[in-house]
C-alpha cells in the first residue's frame, strides 16, 4: 500500500557541496533542509561528498522508505553530445558509439563509468552523460543502509533541462546553466542541444562570459546570438549586457517562495 503522506528527500550532490530538502505530504511541505560545503580533495572527488551526505542523513533520522531523489552536480558528471547521423540507429548502437566517444575523450578511466543517452530521435544529436559506476553503487548501498527508497539519480543538466523544457523547446543560441562549482554552456538549435561544455565556475563568471561566447563562435557554425542564462543561485544578480548578444534570464515559477541560494539548485526537482 502506498503511504498516505509520502516523504521525499531531494538532494543535490556535488564534489564540493551537498544540499538536501526533506518534504512531507501531498503538498510537499518542507520539514527540514540542510547543506554543507565539502572540503576540496581532488583525489576523492565523490567519496568525501558521500561521507558528508551520509552524516547529514544520520542527523535527519528520516522515516523509513522516504523517497530519495538525487541530482548530481556537473563536477561529478561528464557530458558529450553525439552528432546526428544520416541514418537511423538502434539505441544499443548509440550507446556503443557513446562508450567509444567517452573512451576517446577521457581515456581508460571511462571504462568504469555508467553511460546514459537521452531519448532523442534516432537521426538527431543525443546528449550523453557518464557517472562513475562506483558512485552509483555507493548511493544505492547508502540508501539501503538508511532504509530509504532510492527513486532517481540524474545529472543536474538533465533535471534542469526537463524543468525548463517549455522555455527550451524552441531555443536557439547558447543556454548557460550556473551551478555552485561548474558552468555549463549548451548550444541549442530549434530546441535541440547540439553541443555541451562544462568548466569550473569563477566568482566573476559574468565578466568572463563574453570571452566564452566569442570562443564558441570560433568553433561552432551558425550560432544564434542569443544567450539564455539559468542561474538559480544568483537570482538577485543583475545580468550584465554583452555586446552583440541578446540576453534572456531563464527561471521557474514556484508556488512557494524562492529557495535560499544554498538550496536553489533543488528547485528543478520540486
Amino acid at each position: 500500500m502506498l503511504p498516505l503522506w509520502p516523504n521525499h528527500l531531494l538532494v543535490t550532490l556535488g564534489a564540493r557541496h551537498v544540499a538536501l530538502i526533506h518534504s512531507s505530504g501531498l503538498s510537499k511541505k518542507i520539514v527540514a533542509q540542510h547543506e554543507h560545503t565539502v572540503p576540496v580533495n581532488t583525489d576523492a572527488p565523490w567519496q568525501d561528498a558521500l561521507q558528508v551526505f551520509g552524516r547529514l542523513l544520520s542527523e535527519l533520522s528520516l522515516p523509513a522508505n522516504t523517497q530519495l531523489h538525487i541530482s548530481l552536480a556537473s563536477d561529478l558528471v561528464r557530458y558529450l553530445v553525439l552528432p546526428a547521423t544520416d541514418q537511423s540507429i538502434a539505441q544499443s548502437d548509440r550507446h556503443a558509439f557513446a562508450q567509444a566517444a567517452f573512451r576517446e575523450t577521457f581515456g581508460a578511466e571511462s571504462l568504469g563509468w555508467s553511460i546514459q543517452c537521452d531519448d532523442a530521435a534516432p537521426n538527431a544529436p543525443a546528449v550523453c552523460a557518464a557517472v562513475d559506476q562506483f558512485l552509483l553503487d555507493a548511493l544505492q548501498t547508502l540508501s539501503t543502509q538508511k532504509n530509504l527508497t532510492l527513486k532517481s539519480v540524474q545529472p543536474y543538466f538533465v533535471s534542469a533541462a526537463n524543468a525548463l523544457s517549455g522555455a527550451l523547446k524552441k531555443a536557439d543560441g547558447i543556454v548557460v546553466m550556473v551551478e555552485h562549482a561548474r558552468l555549463l554552456m549548451a548550444t541549442f538549435k530549434q530546441g535541440v542541444c547540439i553541443q555541451l561544455r562544462s568548466q569550473a565556475l569563477m566568482p566573476d563568471w559574468q565578466e568572463h562570459l563574453p570571452e566564452l561566447l566569442s570562443r564558441t563562435l570560433l568553433v561552432e557554425d551558425e550560432v544564434a546570438r542569443v544567450v539564455s542564462i539559468y542561474a538559480p543561485t544568483h537570482k538577485t544578480n543583475t545580468l550584465s549586457p554583452i555586446k552583440d548578444w541578446q540576453i534572456k534570464r531563464l527561471g521557474l515559477s514556484l508556488t512557494s517562495n524562492s529557495l535560499p541560494s544554498p538550496y536553489a539548485m533543488l528547485e528543478v526537482m520540486m
